[in-house]
């Protein structure tokens, strides 16, 4: 399914759990089954084993954090087995090297892997990722806000030399929780113009925010069908990375209304589709405006415009104009409709 949505602008949501599980195994497999029957599409983890390669020992509040934090090989094998049965696509965002390598020894359980915005200069972490993506035909996901177009442009330089295709370009201000006004959507159709990579939207507005949704939709008609939104068991309940989550209840109402949008936007086809057809019944026809006998010639006085129930077929503009001065060959009657193939030259 995630390869899919590359080529197609079906909307696809990811469940973003960040590190709201704060450690406990028992609340990411709480997370996954509370997804189950919604249309929901992906479940996404942040994966890190040694801390050490990602923060200084003098960083003592968050080094005391990520000491309770961190689970072992076989807890996210169970996480990732049970994320499979319900049928969630997984995106690891890998904060370490030896998440990377886990994700190579158990790839059939990844669909996705990412580098986080944060972590961009780290080519250690970088290259591994792409190695991994390439080597398995995953998903490359990369968080691009914050940089300037030009670092922007090296960033995407470098991803074309390393030879990646399947990428997907995550824009969305990554700050706690993000104000309105640092959100810029506008950059997302310019974004998608200059580079040819897929981009998506991650959303990081607060949880009750009443602007949350409808700039989730706005990101989707601006060209991002995949979304991303943060996932916890209990909205506006105080954990680490709550403050822009959402419930299973909430993620699957959105799934839901970008389907609509997205059926509503349509496919870029000039053909008319059922629906339109039907609704050309409604406009007027050229109708006969009095009895006329066979051999008389048509002309503009004796047609006009009219509305009917039933329209033998659908008259195009102005397509009447080329008939006049044709004959007809038999008796018609006013107020019906004209048919073509009562005239002859």
């Amino acid at each position: 399914m995630i390869n899919k949505v590359l080529k197609e602008k079906i909307p696809y949501l990811i469940a973003e759990t960040a590190y709201s599980f704060e450690g406990d195994k028992s609340y990411l497999l709480k997370q996954i089954n509370r997804l189950e029957g919604t249309q929901v599409d992906c479940i996404k983890f942040h994966m890190l084993f040694n801390s050490s390669e990602y923060i200084v020992p003098e960083y003592e509040e968050l080094n005391r954090c990520l000491d309770g934090w961190l689970l072992e090989r076989n807890d996210w094998l169970d996480i990732l087995n049970k994320a499979k049965l319900n049928k969630l696509d997984t995106i690891i965002l890998t904060d370490d090297v030896e998440s990377v390598n886990f994700c190579r020894e158990n790839n059939k359980l990844v669909d996705g892997i990412e580098v986080h915005a944060a972590c961009i200069n780290d080519l250690k972490i970088l290259d591994a990722a792409i190695k991994f993506s390439r080597d398995y035909n995953k998903v490359f996901f990369v968080g691009i806000s914050g940089f300037e177009f030009q670092e922007l442009s090296a960033i995407i330089e470098y991803l074309e030399d390393a030879k990646l295709e399947n990428v997907v370009l995550m824009y969305g201000f990554q700050n706690f929780p993000t104000k309105l006004q640092d959100i810029n959507l506008s950059k997302i159709p310019l974004i998608k113009k200059a580079i040819r990579y897929k981009v998506g939207y991650a959303d990081h507005t607060k949880y009750n925010d009443v602007n949350k949704e409808n700039l989730i939709y706005t990101a989707y008609t601006l060209g991002a069908n995949i979304q991303e939104v943060h996932y916890v068991l209990g909205e506006g309940e105080e954990r680490t990375d709550y403050i822009t989550g959402l419930s299973n209840i909430r993620l699957n109402n959105i799934k839901e209304k970008l389907i609509n949008i997205h059926l509503s936007i349509g496919n870029v086809d000039f053909r008319l589709n059922k629906g339109e057809r039907e609704y050309l019944s409604f406009r007027k026809v050229p109708v006969y405006k009095e009895n006329l006998v066979k051999g008389t010639r048509l002309t503009r006085k004796n047609v006009v415009f009219k509305r009917v129930k039933n329209p033998k077929r659908q008259h195009t503009f102005r397509e009447i104009e080329q008939f006049y001065g044709k004959v007809v060959k038999r008796n018609v009657e006013k107020n019906k409709e004209i048919d073509y193939r009562d005239l002859i030259d």
